[in-house]
Parts: C-alpha cells; sequence; structure tokens
C-alpha cells in the first residue's frame, strides 16, 4: 500500500481525504488485499483472489468497499461505472480516535474475539477497526 504523510495538513476529514467521498485507501494505487482463502472483510464475503480496497471516511464509521479490479490507477476520478461493476460488496468498519498521533498510513493487525483478526487502519489521531474473520 501506499503511505501518505500528513506533513501538517489535516488529510482524514479535510480536502485530500473528506468525509463521505471515494478514497482509494492509500497513495497512488488503491491499497490490495491478497487471500488464498476465503475471509469476511467488514463483513463482505470475498473468495481467495486479489483485491482493492477503498473506503468511505466518515468521523465513526468507515464504509469498507471491495473491488476485483487490481490494475486501475486508484484516483477516485478513475472509478468509473466499469470498475464500479467489479465491486465485490460493501461493509463497515468502526472509527476511532488515538491519543497519539501517526504521522503516516499505517496498516497493521490485532488479535481480534473468537479467531477473528482486526485489520486496524491508522493515521493522525484516527483509528479505523476493521474485522476479517474466515470465510466458508
Amino acid at each position: 500500500y501506499g503511505r501518505p504523510a500528513a506533513k501538517g495538513r489535516t488529510m482524514i476529514g479535510g480536502g485530500s481525504v473528506p468525509f463521505g467521498k471515494l478514497w482509494r485507501t492509500g497513495a497512488n494505487e488503491p491499497t490490495m488485499i491478497h487471500t488464498s482463502g476465503p475471509i469476511v472483510v467488514g463483513g463482505v464475503a470475498v473468495p481467495a483472489g486479489s483485491y482493492s480496497l477503498y473506503t468511505i471516511p466518515d468521523p465513526t464509521e468507515w464504509h469498507v468497499i471491495l473491488n476485483r479490479s487490481i490494475s486501475q490507477w486508484g484516483h477516485e476520478s478513475t472509478y468509473t461505472d466499469e470498475v464500479k461493476q467489479q465491486e465485490v460488496g460493501h461493509g463497515a468498519a468502526r472509527s476511532s480516535a488515538i491519543a497519539t498521533a501517526v504521522e503516516t498510513l499505517t496498516f497493521r493487525t490485532e488479535a481480534g474475539s473468537g479467531g477473528a483478526v482486526n485489520l486496524l487502519l491508522e493515521w493522525e489521531t484516527t483509528r479505523v477497526t476493521i474485522p476479517v474473520t474466515p470465510g466458508n
């Protein structure tokens, strides 16, 4: 994934990553998720394969979009109807504030409940928790 830095700017909820607008969830190309087996990401059932991750930020809950199209340039202006038709599904992820600011967009994982894993997006003072569980 591309790791943009805040560099003193307000990114999430600002001009670069505004609330309520589609975001490629990274810099340049969108962030990719690769899985060798079926999983559920933010409530979206995802078969084995490679997917681009888009989000629509919100102060309390982010909209998560997984898409089969992995070759397009990530800018939102290239999210055409043709690309949109390749969406696997839409899900949700909880957003919360963190006390210590994170300068550069960071993804990491943590153990969730019941054997699940949480994919954490952390940037500035925001943490987005995307639950990931085994699929069928």
